[in-house]
């Protein structure tokens, strides 16, 4: 497909992957990236269809050095669903660090999505690839979602995040640091009631149909979606937890314990609410409830993303959660966009990052 630098890039058409895991293993470990289960999952159990995979090639050998992935995602558009593509990390072999191989792969995969159809391609880059994609890979940086925290344990994770022992045996002066309310007053909400979700069904496509109007762009976010996101990873643990009355859903919340760097925590992976009296009621007992769960696992804070002009954070905002500083975000948090479309595509609405909701799980990595 394409020529430059020592390598070749092709398109990726293996139907299993096993070529990949000597390079996945490289770059990843023993981690879930390198697991052929989780692999397996990601790649060809996803609703939207088939990743567009692209792979780099050493010239002469015909060593794998780079791989570059787009995973399709439905996403409704101003009452339209598309087709647009989830940009995964560039994976690089380490004797081909540089910035080149990676935009290479960028343009290359991008090219290929256009191909197959994919209006436009997003992503959440780390921040070692954030070059790659703005510069030679031709996407926009379209801004920054707040990671928002709520310490559990201000005294832990003072002493974590500044190696100060004696400011982590100092529980006042940890508080101050880490200011958040240790007990919120907990709501009495009449007629809702909170249960665990085995599997997504029916009332879940209804809830689906009645909050999809609320942003121009999200992920479709019906049964068969969340199913594969939230019960199909067989490396991964959810806990969903929806709050319904009259017989309807009015939230519904998706939790995980993770490591963030050297901190234990909680990490709010989806959070969507009915855009009602009621829907905001329940979205602030489901935090709650997340709150409390995650403090009996004793994990030094509960994280999650929200984008400023949702209802999800400002409820979030008004359980006690601040938007982290820098040095406690596990990785960059900041969106990139490529359009494939003519500027008058409704695909150009990706630009503005006002226009979408997001959450974390919206992340591959989470």
């Amino acid at each position: 497909m394409t020529g430059s630098n020592g390598w070749t890039i092709e398109r990726h058409s293996a139907p299993d992957g096993e070529d990949l895991l000597p390079l996945l293993r490289e770059a990843a470990g023993e981690g879930e990236a390198a697991d052929p289960a989780y692999q397996e999952w990601q790649q060809q159990r996803s609703p939207a269809g088939p990743p567009v995979s692209v792979v780099a090639r050493e010239a002469g050998t015909g060593r794998l050095i780079g791989l570059a992935t787009v995973l399709p995602i439905s996403v409704r558009i101003s009452g339209s669903v598309y087709t647009a593509g989830l940009s995964l990390n560039p994976v690089v072999s380490v004797g081909h660090q540089g910035r080149a191989l990676s935009a290479d792969l960028l343009g290359a995969v991008c090219g290929q999505s256009e191909k197959d159809g994919i209006s436009f391609t997003y992503g959440f880059p780390s921040q070692a690839f954030l070059p790659a994609y703005v510069g030679k890979g031709g996407f926009k940086d379209v801004g920054a979602v707040p990671f928002l925290v709520r310490p559990l344990r201000p005294e832990s994770l003072a002493m974590k995040t500044t190696g100060s022992r004696v400011l982590g045996r100092t529980a006042s002066l940890a508080r101050i640091v880490w200011r958040t309310p240790s007990v919120l007053e907990q709501e009495q909400l009449p007629g809702l009631e909170i249960d665990e979700v085995d599997s997504f069904d029916e009332p879940f496509a209804i809830f689906w149909h009645r909050v999809q109007h609320r942003f121009p762009i999200m992920v479709v976010r019906d049964p068969a979606y969340l199913n594969w996101r939230f019960k199909g990873p067989p490396t991964r643990e959810y806990k969903v937890l929806a709050a319904r009355s009259e017989g309807k859903i009015r939230a519904y919340i998706a939790l995980r314990v993770a490591a963030l760097g050297r901190l234990s925590a909680g990490l709010i992976v989806d959070l969507m609410v009915e855009t009602s009296g009621e829907g905001r009621a329940a979205g602030r007992l489901l935090i709650d409830k997340a709150t409390a769960f995650f403090r009996e696992q004793d994990l030094d804070l509960v994280a999650g993303l929200a984008l400023r002009h949702t209802d999800e954070f400002r409820l979030l905002r008004a359980r006690g959660f601040w938007v982290s500083p820098r040095f406690l975000e596990p990785q960059s948090f900041r969106m990139v966009v490529r359009a494939h479309e003519e500027e008058a595509s409704p695909s150009h609405l990706a630009y503005r990052l006002r226009n979408w909701f997001l959450a974390l799980g919206d992340y591959e990595t989470f």
